[in-house]
């Protein structure tokens, strides 16, 4: 990998206490989409609305990427699976750039592939790795800037450092960094912190073994994701709460009032069931220059009983927040086992509670487009189908 220098700007996180104004919260219902995939997929992992309105989306289990044209009802594939030119090992992410490019990130080669406004695949963008003051040295802690969650409108890119210390240990905290391609620089934004026994390793800087996870199911953890402006928002379960955060700053949110649901039988039945069904994927780290490779997101059985917690915080992990280009965020509630209706609280750029989305059952929001919602709907095969709404 090519080397260049980078120099990391560490700005002072300082907490600013602000009074803020009631608002009244509003509810919503994303009852009927103004249109659906003709085809369907096996699982939606990310999506990314271009601006001629077609969409890109990413079916990480089916390691595809395909060209979605709503309005016609078709499905071109974007690209095909390999390491060369347009290719991608394991697509994970789409990042849109102000140039009206889009980012693929394979997770598997650990890169991106540009991809044009019509969908075409272009150039490859290594990724360099982060200083080592950052969470970036040798052995595991390589992995940190694997986990890419989001770019600004001004193309900079976004990802949680590592779980683990320079010694391969557990951190209690993470940072969120941010990489500006252009400059080049990192700097770090704030950090999030993480629940016990969450990640371990083992092994040595020759091969090791890493895993992400595994902890006690609806521990609470916090999660975060970045607007297009570059607010970063933390959303943290206990108290319940949206802090944006910028290079030296936060803005806390008003706490929201919740009380932690008791976990039942029928709660464990269903995440056991859910588990069983649900992709995992493998990766594999080590040898020479810290090589590695990916294996398909497979299904299967967990490996041993899951130790619940006792309650539920409002919101369970990564993948239940969102934040939208203009400013919002959306986090998924979590519910009970005979709640089959999925609600989203859904904050404004104060951190204010303005707006309860609720989907019909079996779906998800997969992400935002212009004046849009982009939402995956199970059916009874277990077949995704991509849905668009006109965001309330």
């Amino acid at each position: 990998m090519r080397q260049t220098r980078f120099s990391l700007a560490m700005g002072a996180i300082a907490a600013l206490a602000v009074t803020l104004p009631a608002v009244a919260q509003q509810n919503a219902t994303l009852a009927k989409p103004n249109a659906e995939s003709k085809e369907s997929f096996t699982r939606v992992t990310a999506v990314r609305e271009l601006p001629s309105g077609k969409v890109l989306v990413v079916d990480t289990q089916d390691k595809v990427v395909q060209l979605v044209d709503l309005a016609a009802g078709t499905m071109t594939k974007v690209g095909r699976e390999g390491q060369g030119p347009g290719e991608y090992g394991l697509p994970l992410g789409l990042f849109a750039l102000p140039t009206g490019e889009t980012l693929l990130y394979d997770v598997a080669g650990r890169r991106f592939l540009t991809i044009s406004q019509d969908g075409k695949p272009g150039a490859i963008l290594e990724m360099p790795r982060p200083p080592a003051a950052a969470g970036g040295g040798g052995g595991p802690i390589v992995l940190g800037f694997n986990d890419i969650r989001g770019v600004d409108a001004q193309g900079r890119i976004y990802f949680q450092g590592s779980p683990f210390t320079a010694t391969g240990g557990t951190a209690d905290s993470m940072p969120i960094m941010r990489w500006d391609r252009v400059k080049p620089t990192f700097d770090t934004i704030g950090y999030v912190t993480q629940p016990k026994n969450s990640a371990s390793s083992s092994g040595s800087r020759g091969a090791f073994t890493v895993r992400i996870g595994g902890g006690k199911v609806w521990a609470p953890t916090e999660a975060w994701d970045v607007a297009g402006d570059g607010r970063v928002a933390r959303v943290t379960p206990s108290p319940y709460r949206v802090l944006w955060m910028a290079p030296g700053k936060i803005m806390p949110g008003p706490v929201q009032p919740y009380t932690p649901l008791k976990v039942t039988e029928a709660d464990k039945a269903l995440y056991k069931e859910n588990q069983a069904k649900a992709p995992r994927m493998m990766v594999s780290i080590g040898g020479g220059g810290g090589a590695s490779s990916s294996s398909a997101p497979s299904a299967g059985p967990p490996q041993s009983e899951p130790d619940f917690s006792e309650t539920m915080p409002p919101f369970n992990g990564r993948g239940t927040v969102q934040a939208t280009p203009d400013g919002e965020v959306w986090v998924l509630r979590t519910r009970p086992a005979s709640d089959k209706v999925p609600s989203y609280d859904v904050f404004d750029r104060t951190g204010a509670l303005v707006r309860r989305v609720t989907l019909n059952p079996r779906s998800r929001v997969v992400g935002f487009g212009k004046g849009t919602v982009y939402v995956a709907r199970t059916d009874d095969d277990d077949l995704q189908w991509l849905q668009r709404y006109p965001k309330p």
